[in-house]
């Protein structure tokens, strides 16, 4: 019954996401009006395209929370993905130098150095951990 609803709702919103996006890209605003805050039309459908952005992110929380109430079994291994992103993401941190070089642009920070330098080690983590696990998969594909 949920998965039904969940369905619907999602073709809904990417129905509604489509439309907004063709009638915002066809409006003729440049990216000098980017900027706009009185832009009619599409001041209208920029309002609705984050609106349905929030309730899609509410949504995708509720049914996750519902998911989990309905079949806590299933919630172990959710839990146990967030601890191994989670720890990607401190390994990452802790790897990542903050040192802000001159040939920087200006404006750049410490901090901002350090979570551009993490960002980057968690993506270089996540891909060499993507590309073991499909190799993993295909020797053991092959030895079956």
């Amino acid at each position: 019954m949920f998965q039904k609803i969940n369905t619907t709702g999602m073709y809904v919103f990417i129905v509604i996401g489509v439309i907004l996006m063709i009638m915002t890209m066809s409006s003729g605003l440049t990216p000098e009006q980017s900027e706009c805050t009185d832009c009619g039309a599409v001041g209208s459908f920029l309002g609705l395209s984050y609106i349905l952005l929030i309730l899609a992110i509410v949504a995708a929380l509720g049914g996750t929370v519902l998911q989990a109430v309905m079949n806590p079994g299933k919630l172990k291994g959710s839990l146990i993905g967030l601890g191994g992103m989670a720890l990607v993401i401190i390994i990452s941190y802790v790897l990542a130098d903050g040192t802000v070089e001159p040939y920087y642009a200006s404006g750049i920070t410490e901090t901002a150095s350090k979570l551009s330098g993490a960002g980057l080690y968690a993506f270089y983590i996540l891909f060499v951990l993507a590309v073991l696990s499909i190799a993993s998969s295909a020797v053991t594909r092959f030895m079956k």
